[in-house]
């Protein structure tokens, strides 16, 4: 499997849990609304009717009708009409809350001109996701007026500000579905337009000979991996093998292999998987006992404790 196929591969692993979402009516020149950050969690804004300013550390991005910003990891930030105009705290505002995840703002709706944002709060729980955040910028401004909307997110988009202009039977469910293959789809433009990758994951992805040895432990997680197999499996020896590991991924073989199992683990048990024979197996354990040992040790919670550490970062 060549480089760029392997990190075609991790783009497929990309799996949101969407957690909240907000539709702002919001009317006049005054407004501004300050963000808080919420904790491992990723944010995007999609302005779905006229234009605001999103402020996010010490940067102002004018965003117009059809824009997407995603800010990758939770930090305060502004969104404003103007960049001088002063904010309101985000929960001082009146929210009508329309369910559990979803809820609308509306200010100053009698006033011209009017801008409508729609707003989400999510978390991208595969370990795959969670690595390609730790890699990419705060910040992803994609543009109405971009190649890319020509295509897929350009259809994507059109739907969501049609469903989000009118009160359509069923439309909240309409616009989350929406807006989740929305940002997925920005996270693989961004993936595959940034031709300048600094982090160490996306480049050993993208390497020859890494992103197959990668590939493979990703996708064959019981497999009882060791250096060598690996190596013979790319062509390389042993030394030359987990020394350009090493020097790509900034972590060794096992210890790489070992973190990306548990995590695996920790999805699986999050969405009521079972923590059994089974699933020790799945992972590359012979025993149960085994498998608890080493999640214990490697996420530094026991097995029993992941839904609780779960909520707890929730929002």
């Amino acid at each position: 499997m060549s480089g760029k196929s392997s990190y075609q591969q991790i783009l497929h692993y990309l799996k949101l849990d969407s957690m909240y979402y907000s539709r702002s009516t919001l009317g006049g020149e005054r407004w501004g609304i300050a963000l808080p950050p919420f904790e491992n969690t990723s944010m995007f804004h999609i302005v779905t009717s006229g234009r605001c300013f999103v402020l996010v550390n010490g940067e102002s991005i004018r965003m117009e009708t059809g824009d997407l910003v995603f800010i990758s990891r939770a930090c305060g930030h502004e969104l404003k009409a103007n960049p001088e105009n002063e904010t309101e705290f985000l929960f001082d505002l009146p929210i009508k809350q329309i369910s559990k995840h979803y809820d609308t703002i509306a200010i100053n709706t009698e006033q011209a001109p009017q801008t409508n944002i729609l707003c989400g709060i999510v978390r991208i729980s595969h370990p795959a996701g969670e690595r390609l955040i730790k890699e990419m910028p705060d910040i992803i401004h994609i543009g109405r007026e971009e190649h890319v909307f020509s295509n897929v997110i350009g259809e994507i988009v059109r739907l969501v500000i049609r469903e989000a202009s009118g009160e359509f039977i069923g439309g909240e469910t309409v616009i989350t579905r929406l807006a989740d293959v929305l940002l997925i789809q920005a996270i693989r433009t961004w993936v595959e337009r940034d031709i300048d990758i600094k982090g160490s994951w996306l480049s050993a992805i993208r390497d020859e000979k890494i992103g197959k040895a990668l590939s493979k432990m990703h996708s064959q997680p019981q497999v009882a991996w060791t250096v060598e197999m690996l190596g013979k499996e790319v062509g390389l020896s042993r030394t030359a093998f987990s020394n350009r590991f090493s020097h790509l991924v900034g972590d060794t073989v096992l210890n790489y292999l070992t973190h990306w199992r548990m995590n695996l683990a920790a999805m699986k048990i999050r969405e009521g998987a079972k923590v059994d024979y089974a699933l020790s197996e799945s992972l590359g354990y012979q025993s149960e006992s085994a498998f608890r040992r080493a999640f214990k040790k490697t996420m530094g919670y026991s097995v029993s404790e992941v839904n609780k550490v779960f909520r707890n970062d929730a929002v």
